[in-house]
């Protein structure tokens, strides 16, 4: 397998394992607030948000690479958010990390079949900045772990 693809499946392992670490040592604290600007996310929301937004981030690199651009360019990030924090209300701790465990293998086992070339392939990303697969996939890592340490540190838990 070619460098670059392994480079990023390693981070993504790696950011994925912070993110492990935090949701095993949560308990009962799945309803305790970790931000009180914007939408206010719980600890349950936030998680949700990582599952979407890991979907969502797959859909996008998936069509890039295919020529695709799939985000408007008029996209509001969020609203989008806001809608999804509605429809994922009703979802549990356990199904919130299975459906996370889904996409992740989903987007590792497409990422490891990809051409390498095609990280190169540039589209629209939601936040309505034209990126390359790898600066996406980069984002994927670094929102996952960004949003794992603002919990561990709601919640005051030591990874």
């Amino acid at each position: 397998m070619a460098d670059r693809k392994q480079v990023i499946l390693d981070q993504l392992a790696e950011s994925r394992a912070y993110l492990d670490q935090v949701l095993d040592q949560i308990g009962d604290r799945w309803e305790h607030q970790v931000y009180s600007d914007g939408l206010g996310w719980s600890v349950r929301q936030l998680a949700a948000h990582l599952a979407d937004a890991e979907r969502g981030h797959q859909f996008q690199v998936m069509n890039i690479a295919e020529g695709k651009d799939v985000i408007p360019e008029d996209f509001d990030i969020e609203r989008y958010n806001k809608r999804v924090t509605e429809k994922s209300a009703e979802l549990t701790p356990s199904q919130i990390r299975e459906q996370l465990a889904l996409y992740r293998q989903q987007l590792n086992d497409w990422l490891f079949n990809l051409d390498e070339a095609l990280l190169d392939q540039k589209g629209r990303h939601a936040s309505l900045r034209i990126m390359t697969v790898e600066q996406i996939l980069n984002i994927v890592v670094s929102h996952e772990r960004g949003h794992g340490a603002d919990m561990a540190k709601a919640l005051n838990i030591t990874v």
